[in-house]
């Protein structure tokens, strides 16, 4: 996505899935996001924004089983320096924790939050937390509202059975594709006052590949403020 922040926290998380295993076994997670101890995915991050972000490589390692609080869970670790506890079972995928490398401890998410949700199906809804990531001030500091701005955002999974063609020429089929949708109720000019914000995300996850693509959207009229796009596509 899912990207899984890609950026932020949330939307790294948005990152993480043979179905009806235990998130203590080697190879945990559903089919649409196997999690392989040892797997390497790598995420080329296309920005289109006027905050003039560059573009990005992002690497993610799967690695576990990893103990803590006496349990068992598989780890994605970002090359942004973010590692997340995900936990695995026939419900579907949540996080229960990060770890960023200069935290001596796992932090205990507020409540765990789901990555993908079973049953695998058209309709399946969750919610998750999430910030926004690319809308910008103009002329105030902060310029990011990821640090003073929250909301909720509801995804439904829209298809398992969508075809992606990735900017490499790479077709894969099926496809599970989920789309998720916030709103932000922000003053966005004097014209328009208040603004309800589109917050919109969608991921794209492969059977036996885990997720191969995401968007996020964060458009506003011209004001105040700024927004923006990003897409990430996995690449060998």
């Amino acid at each position: 996505m899912n990207t899984l922040n890609k950026i932020g926290l949330s939307l790294l998380g948005l990152v993480a899935m043979a179905l009806g295993l235990s998130a203590c076994a080697p190879d945990a997670g559903p089919v649409w996001f196997p999690l392989r101890a040892g797997d390497v995915t790598r995420y080329e991050v296309r920005h289109n924004s006027e905050s003039g972000r560059d573009d990005e490589l992002w690497t993610l390692r799967t690695r576990g089983p990893v103990n803590w609080q006496g349990k068992s869970y598989m780890q994605r670790h970002h090359s942004q320096g973010v590692a997340y506890f995900l936990e695995a079972n026939e419900q579907g995928v949540r996080r229960v924790a990060h770890q960023t490398d200069v935290d001596r401890e796992p932090q205990a998410e507020e409540q765990p939050m789901w990555v993908l949700k079973a049953p695998y199906q058209v309709d399946t809804e969750w919610t998750t937390p999430t910030v926004p990531y690319l809308l910008m001030r103009k002329n105030e500091y902060p310029r990011e509202l990821k640090y003073t701005h929250k909301t909720t955002m509801t995804w439904r999974i829209e298809s398992v059975k969508e075809e992606v063609k990735l900017r490499s020429g790479e077709v894969l089929s099926p496809c599970l594709h989920v789309k998720g949708e916030a709103f932000l109720n922000l003053y966005t000019d004097p014209v328009n006052g208040f603004t309800d914000v589109p917050l919109t995300s969608h991921e794209w996850y492969c059977q036996g590949q885990g997720l191969v693509k995401f968007t996020r959207e964060e458009k506003v009229v011209a004001g105040f403020l700024i927004g923006g796009s990003l897409t990430a596509e996995r690449v060998r």
